[in-house]
Order: C-alpha cells, then sequence, then structure tokens
C-alpha cells in the first residue's frame, strides 16, 4: 500500500506541474495546437498547448524507474517493466515528433510498429501465447503467431485510440474506465504504475475539460501503449479469471468506431486515415452537446459493459453484444439527426 500511495502522489504532483505550466511548456517544446480560420477539423476557441501526454507520461515513467530501483522487485518483472517504460516513451516521443513536425501517418505508424515489434519480441508476456474464452475452458494455443497477433492488437489499439482523440475529456476519461476496469485483477507489481497512470490521468483530465491543454499525438500514442501493454499483462497472469472476451469488451466502443471510420473511407476512395468529421464523437456533439451529454454517453457507453464484465464475466460474449448494439444504435440516431 505504501507503493501504491507514494505513487500516486508523485504522479499528482507531476501531472499537476505540467498542467499548470501547459502554455509555457507548450511553447518551450512547439507543440501547439492552432483553430482553423476556415471552418475546417479544429474547431476549439483559443491556441491550446499539446501536452497533456507530457504529465501522464513523466508519471509513469517515474514510478517504473522507482520499482527498478526497488531492490525486492524480482527480475522477470523487471525485464517487462523496463521494455514497458521504452515502449510508453518511445511512443510519446513519436506522437511529440508528429505534434512538432507533422510526421504523416505512415511515417509514425511505421515507427510505432517498429517499437511495438522489439516490444513482443523481447519481452514475453506482452505476447500472446494462447486465447480462452468465457464459453469454454479449452485453450487455444498461438505459439509463434501469438507475438504477431500481439502486434496487430497493439497497432489496430493504436489507431483506435488516437482517432477517438477528437473531444476534450474524451480519451482521458475512457482510460479512466480502463484503469478501473483492470485495478482489480492487476498483478501486484504492476500496480502502483496503474495507480500513478490512473490519477495522472484525471488531474490531465481535469485541465483537459477547462481547455488548458490537449493530450496531442504524444498522449494518444503514449496511452495506447500504456493500456494496451497492460491488458496483455494482465491476462498472461490472471488467465483463470480474465479472458480474451473480457479484453474484447475492454475496448470494443473506440475500435467499433474505427473499424466504421476506416470502412466508410475506403469505400468513398480515400486514406483510411484521412481525417473527417464522421467520428462518433462528432456526432454526440453534434446531437446533444459536449462535454455534458454527449461525453456522457460515450462513456457510459464504455463503462457499461465493463461494469457487467466485472460482475457477470460468465457473459462477457453478451456484454460484447450488447455494447455493439449501444454503438449500433447511438451512431446510427446521432448520425442520422445530425445529418437532417
Amino acid at each position: 500500500m505504501a507503493w501504491i500511495a507514494l505513487a500516486a502522489a508523485l504522479a499528482l504532483v507531476i501531472s499537476g506541474l505540467v498542467g499548470a505550466n501547459a502554455m509555457r511548456l507548450g511553447k518551450a517544446i512547439g507543440v501547439l495546437d492552432f483553430p482553423d480560420t476556415a471552418g475546417g477539423r479544429k474547431q476549439h476557441a483559443k491556441i491550446t498547448p499539446l501536452v497533456g501526454g507530457l504529465g501522464i507520461v513523466l508519471s509513469v515513467v517515474a514510478v517504473v524507474l522507482a520499482v527498478l530501483a526497488d531492490p525486492t522487485t524480482v527480475a522477470a518483472v523487471r525485464i517487462h517493466l523496463a521494455w514497458f517504460a521504452f515502449a510508453v516513451a518511445s511512443m510519446f516521443l513519436i506522437g511529440l515528433a508528429d505534434d512538432r513536425f507533422a510526421l504523416g501517418p505512415k511515417i509514425r505508424l511505421a515507427l510505432a510498429f517498429i517499437v511495438l515489434l522489439l516490444v513482443v519480441l523481447y519481452a514475453p508476456d506482452f505476447g500472446l501465447p494462447f486465447l480462452r474464452f468465457s464459453i469454454s475452458d479449452r485453450t487455444w494455443f498461438l505459439d509463434d503467431a501469438g507475438q504477431g497477433f500481439a502486434l496487430l492488437c497493439l497497432v489496430g489499439l493504436l489507431n483506435a485510440v488516437n482517432m477517438a482523440d477528437g473531444k476534450n475529456g474524451l480519451v482521458t476519461g475512457i482510460c479512466l474506465v480502463w484503469s478501473l476496469t483492470l485495478l482489480p485483477h492487476c498483478p501486484g507489481p504492476l500496480l502502483p504504475v496503474l495507480a500513478a497512470t490512473t490519477v495522472a490521468l484525471a488531474v490531465t483530465m481535469a485541465f483537459n475539460l477547462k481547455g488548458k491543454l490537449f493530450l496531442g499525438d504524444g498522449g494518444s500514442y503514449a496511452l495506447s501503449g500504456v493500456f494496451g501493454l497492460f491488458a496483455i499483462y494482465t491476462y498472461n497472469h490472471e488467465f483463470a479469471a480474465i479472458r480474451a472476451d473480457h479484453i474484447a469488451v475492454l475496448f470494443a466502443i473506440p475500435v467499433f468506431d474505427t473499424i466504421r471510420l476506416m470502412s466508410v473511407r475506403i469505400r468513398r476512395g480515400v486514406s483510411p486515415f484521412l481525417g473527417d468529421r464522421d467520428h462518433l464523437h462528432h456526432h454526440l456533439a453534434l446531437r446533444w452537446g459536449w462535454p455534458r451529454r454527449g461525453l456522457f454517453i460515450y462513456l457510459a457507453m464504455v463503462a457499461g459493459p465493463n461494469a457487467l464484465t466485472l460482475l457477470w464475466p460468465q457473459l462477457s460474449l453478451a456484454w460484447l453484444a450488447l455494447a455493439l448494439a449501444a454503438y449500433t444504435v447511438v451512431i446510427s440516431h446521432a448520425a442520422r439527426t445530425t445529418r437532417a
């Protein structure tokens, strides 16, 4: 408990300092988001620093380094925590470089792919050697294909989180739900890291909702790494309680929206990575406003199926179907209303 309290306090200080000095940091690093003047996608009211991810990543990495410095931390945990910190920091730097220099989707995706490939190759507990589902006790062994499947899942989550990052409070809110869902099953050595992540997310979300800062690509890239790796590590270590369909429920709503967006763009003959205002959060904002009702509806769609999975894990496939049904109804109604 002392470690957890210390980790939470450290994250509170670091993320609080970043939030309080967001504009100063944004100017120093050169990552400021300017509103579009001709009715483009960026419709925020003022110049905003893209430093929200910095407070979260510094908090996470600081706590990982503290745990690594503890002589009681076992060797196997050290290896995985070191690769975890490497992945999160590298993903943040890739996103930060895009915020600063506009790398383009292909370059940043290629760089992220290399980082995640190294992690799944050299940290075995971040691979997926087997699959188990709640409807059966059978174990499906993936063998060497497990690393490739883990990489596919991590890259997919990266795109989903990045595409969801379009409204204040959304990605930080989604990640807070993920933190609370993983918390009951989180392996002991990772609990201080998850505690730090949760506190840093809450602080950053508060500044973000006030319009003081944005996550930026640095934040969304880092958070996709944090929760993708957290989920895989927890699944591998708590396989008696967590099944593959539980993880599917965890990430369902932003993944559904990503699949829809990319499918629509491909059908239109444009790049699947091309930005637009057809995301779920755009339709929610136009139909019900943001952040009050729009943000609440989105987070309820994420939190509801996950809460049900925690309560009745054996029915997780039903909760996954419920998430899909809720997404389909909400996006259909909101999109139809906003396009009318």
